[in-house]
């Protein structure tokens, strides 16, 4: 245990990795570790046994790869430390899986869910309603989007007090790593209106949070006595989930068909089929690596068919 608390503190210092994803490494070595022999002593027959066990459990493809990883990283960082000298996982291969096609929302669907939304007037409305544009104008991950502070809105003010916000976003993702995200017009004007009713309805007290929990936005009264024993938060990722279930009910469309991640999904497609780069899509979602933005081609697959059938001078033939 003592060599995995010194492998998880050098992955967070020398990676950056997100949070969630060092707990994994943690519960997957130490599960391993508790299941196994000491470490220092296993065999590549001792792996896997441990994860032919796994896999007779019914863990997925998926799961089992991402656990191969853990362990190959870990007599990885062993033996460069010179804990020991031959790597019994090195030969260790990661299982096949297929890759699953992400499902997404038709434009039209997305314009539905968008329209219904900016009926609710309300200060939850509102709220909703600006969340939503921007999730579906950035691509944004929910976990991204939930805990966007205010100080990355940039305002630019005019000599009459008014203000004009700023076409992009700062955003911090995964590993704390930064990109700029734009935002158009729309998401922009949904965002002034809620940063004026925001200012309105914290009547003076502060937030860092964008979305903050700090006042409570009701269906029935405007401005709300401020709740003031609340710890200052923001606005919880299952909240907006169970926001946006409804607001699919109301607008005729499946609710399992929608969730926070398939808008993301519907981003990415939507852009694609639009004529996006795939590496402009990468930066955008903000993917470490361009293997993770591949899940998308299934849209440049029939695009590209699509050109060498109608383009290409053998296909003027026929």
């Amino acid at each position: 245990m003592e060599y995995l608390t010194q492998f998880l503190d050098m992955i967070k210092a020398e990676r950056g990795l997100a949070k969630n994803t060092l707990i994994s490494y943690k519960n997957d070595l130490e599960y391993f570790i508790q299941t196994t022999k000491n470490p220092l002593k296993i065999t590549t027959a001792d792996i896997k046994n441990h994860l032919k066990q796994l896999y007779t459990d019914g863990i997925s493809a998926n799961s089992l790869s991402r656990k191969i990883s853990s362990i190959k990283q870990f007599f990885n960082f062993l033996q460069i430390e010179e804990v020991i000298k031959d790597n019994p996982a090195l030969l260790i291969e990661h299982p096949k899986h297929s890759i699953k096609i992400p499902k997404y929302l038709t434009e039209q669907e997305v314009e539905t869910l968008l329209k219904n939304a900016k009926k609710d007037k309300s200060p939850a409305g509102v709220r909703f309603c600006c969340m939503l544009e921007l999730l579906y104008a950035t691509g944004l991950r929910i976990s991204e989007l939930v805990s966007l502070k205010v100080s990355v809105v940039q305002k630019k003010y005019k000599k009459d007090g008014f203000y004009n916000i700023d076409d992009f976003l700062i955003i911090k993702g995964k590993g704390n790593k930064e990109r700029l995200v734009v935002i158009n017009k729309t998401a922009k004007a949904l965002l002034k209106d809620y940063l004026d009713l925001r200012k309105k309805l914290l009547d003076g007290e502060s937030s860092e949070w964008l979305f903050t929990t700090q006042v409570k936005f009701s269906t029935t009264k405007y401005i709300n006595e401020k709740l003031k024993t609340r710890k200052d938060n923001h606005l919880s990722r299952q909240v907006f989930a169970l926001a946006l279930k409804e607001i699919a009910i109301k607008s005729g469309i499946d609710e399992e068909k929608v969730s926070p991640h398939i808008i993301r999904h519907s981003f990415a497609t939507h852009l694609l089929n639009n004529g996006a780069d795939l590496r402009v899509l990468q930066e955008l979602l903000g993917h470490s690596d361009i293997s993770t933005t591949q899940i998308y081609t299934h849209i440049l697959d029939s695009k590209l068919k699509s050109i060498v059938n109608t383009l290409h001078p053998l296909a003027k033939r026929s």
